[in-house]
């Protein structure tokens, strides 16, 4: 077997999980299952004695490669399904997040659109006076905190969307 063929399936392996291995493996009949039984208790094993992720992918590679040439073709095809089980998560955490985004921009837009205009002014003068605050502490201090500057201009950056790209960043406080 190729050598990136190993180093793909080791970090499959040791992103899943042993449990996820297990689970997987049971789908493929009883020498999958011997097969993720085994491989996922050593990746267990694996997990909880090495603290670094570099010795942890080098111990799983070696264990790939001392395995027979069957149990390796049982592994691939565990690896695929684990494969689909990680895009379906994916897409769902993105789906998730476009929904959050989505409801929060709907908030705005609903808000802004209101009969009531006290409503719909609140939240664009809130912008305003954000953007004048930060401007006006930016320019009138000789060294401004950039802290302070970001606190003053984040409900303008909130209006116009900014904060949830920081938070998709994890840069958000």
């Amino acid at each position: 077997m190729d050598p990136i063929t190993i180093i793909s399936l080791a970090s499959s392996l040791l992103k899943a999980g042993p449990t996820l291995i297990k689970t997987v493996g049971g789908l493929f009949g009883e020498k999958s299952s011997q097969t993720a039984v085994k491989v996922a208790d050593a990746v267990e094993q694996v997990s909880t004695s090495l603290s670094s992720p570099e010795a942890r992918q080098l111990k799983v590679e070696q264990l790939v490669k001392s395995l027979p040439p069957q149990e390796l073709k049982q592994l691939e095809k565990i690896q695929i399904e684990l494969a689909q089980i990680e895009a379906e998560r994916e897409a769902r955490q993105l789906e998730h997040e476009q929904a959050l985004f989505e409801s929060g921009q709907q908030t705005i837009r609903e808000g802004d659109k209101s009969n009531n205009g006290f409503v719909a002014l609140t939240r664009p003068l809130q912008a305003l006076i954000s953007t004048f605050a930060a401007s006006y502490y930016v320019i009138s201090n000789p060294m401004p905190d950039m802290v302070i500057a970001g606190f003053l201009i984040g409900l303008a950056m909130t209006y116009m969307g900014a904060r949830y790209k920081e938070k998709q960043l994890g840069i958000a406080s």
